[in-house]
């Protein structure tokens, strides 16, 4: 294939799955912010607690089938069936989900705490029966498609959002309306272009489907656990802490996401990339090795710069645009939460690694010494200091997961050296530091800081062109 033309798809790939991770991150958090800014704090704070029970007992359901769909359908081009399988499961068990939840909320009615959970999960079930459809895209690179829909649907969200505020007084009842229409829409468009655009057929066949239960199983109990780090602090906090210390938390947490965007821009590229390169069954050579390693350092640079950066705006800007609502109220919150970027990154390149190579056991066994940490940090530390022991509790159990993931890599694959992550750890304070030293005003603090982190980079060898043509030279395969 023609450079031109590799560079070409590359950079189609990367700007499809950011306009993905735009749509899905960045746009929801917008939504999120908008309905913070108008709803009481206390409120908000249920809302977050209902919106991650229900995101919680959709991944629980969803058996751990994507990813290992996506690599199914990556690496063989006969295994488009496995699509078929998860859109049936996706669907049934969505359905008895909610029928559940509906029964128990009739029962127990008078309880507002649960009386509309059954409908939050509703809004995320409509997403994730759309998950099949996704992933059949995703596997095959074709990114834009969902990425436009997903966009267009949070748009919507959005806007009617802002409609229901200027029309009245915007209740937790409107805002699960608002998250139920717009997943209605985002499906509908999804199963409308798949089915009518793309070699997609529902060729369901029950032995199909339990062979492909049968290779999710090992991950199943990862994807319960793994869940359990991004929700159950959030779950926790609505019933050991406060609604006004589940809505700090929440509203840093949300920041927290978006700062992670960039992982959610390159996993989609390159999970395909591992599952044919690891399909092979010739391992990783020398060069191929050399090459992860630079682009681990790519990977470490921009993620320390992530928390650098928002680390000196938060107080100041997010303060300001929330009307002091939130910014000062969860600024270390967020700070420590905003620690644990560089290693999510480093956590996702080695997961993928692991993932494309079959160590579904092994990362079964990492997953459940990390959420049993999480549990058990998030029972102590939340009674005794709120939400910003949630913090450290997900911080603490960040540092379990990236020693347990590069101890398998290492073990079966490949040795990375962390050198990087000490380097620009020094590099990303010491500027943090200057920065504050040197200017009060925001704007030239970023720049300042900015500029001397890049050039520290380079000066000490850490970042450069060879760092970067490695990168551009491995994704081109």
């Amino acid at each position: 294939m023609p450079a031109t033309k590799v560079k070409h798809s590359l950079l189609k790939s990367f700007f499809s799955s950011g306009l993905q991770a735009i749509a899905v991150q960045v746009l929801g958090a917008v939504f999120f912010y908008v309905v913070s800014l108008n709803l009481p704090k206390e409120d908000f704070g249920v809302m977050s607690w209902y919106n991650a029970l229900a995101m919680f007992i959709t991944t629980a359901l969803s058996f751990g089938l994507e990813q290992i769909v996506i690599r199914r359908i990556a690496a063989s081009r006969t295994s488009d069936w496995a699509a078929s399988a998860y859109l049936f499961h996706a669907v049934l068990s969505s359905l008895i989900a909610f029928a559940v939840l509906y029964a128990a909320s009739l029962i127990i009615g008078q309880q507002k705490t649960l009386k509309l959970l059954p409908w939050f999960f509703c809004a995320q079930a409509l997403v994730y029966i759309g998950t099949p459809f996704k992933s059949f895209l995703n596997a095959k690179e074709r990114f834009t498609p969902y990425g436009v829909i997903a966009f267009t649907s949070n748009v919507l969200k959005i806007i009617t959002a802002i409609w229901y505020i200027t029309s009245n007084m915007l209740t937790i009842k409107d805002v699960v309306r608002i998250l139920i229409g717009c997943s209605i829409f985002e499906l509908a468009a999804l199963a409308f272009y798949v089915l009518r655009r793309s070699d997609f057929h529902f060729d369901f066949k029950f032995a199909a489907y339990r062979k492909l239960i049968k290779e999710a199983l090992p991950t199943y109990f990862t994807v319960i656990f793994n869940s359990s780090l991004s929700r159950m602090d959030w779950i926790l906090l609505g019933v050991l802490g406060t609604k006004v210390a589940t809505a700090d938390y929440s509203f840093a947490y949300r920041a927290y996401e978006i700062a992670t965007m960039p992982i959610m821009v390159i996993a989609p590229v390159i999970l395909p990339k591992f599952a044919r390169l690891l399909s092979q069954g010739n391992g990783l050579n020398r060069e191929k090795r050399h090459q992860l390693n630079q682009f681990f350092s790519v990977e470490v640079f921009l993620a320390m710069c992530i928390p650098l950066c928002l680390n000196i705006i938060w107080t100041p800007w997010v303060g300001e645009l929330t009307h002091g609502k939130y910014g000062l109220s969860n600024a270390l919150q967020f700070f420590i939460l905003s620690m644990c970027i560089p290693f999510q990154f480093f956590i996702n390149l080695l997961w993928t690694i692991n993932f494309a190579n079959k160590k579904y056991n092994d990362i079964l066994k990492i997953a459940i010494l990390s959420a049993v940490t999480n549990l058990v940090l998030d029972i102590v530390l939340i009674p005794l200091y709120g939400s910003l022991g949630a913090a450290i509790a997900y911080m603490a159990t960040v540092l379990v997961q990236t020693g347990g993931y590069y101890r398998l890599v290492q073990k079966s694959v490949m040795s990375f050296s962390l050198l990087p992550l000490f380097i620009f750890g020094l590099i990303g304070t010491g500027t943090y530091y200057l920065s504050v030293f040197v200017t009060d005003i925001i704007i030239l603090r970023l720049c300042f800081a900015l500029i001397v982190y890049t050039t520290l980079a380079v000066v000490f060898k850490q970042i450069g062109k060879r760092h970067i043509n490695t990168v551009k030279l491995y994704m081109r395969r």
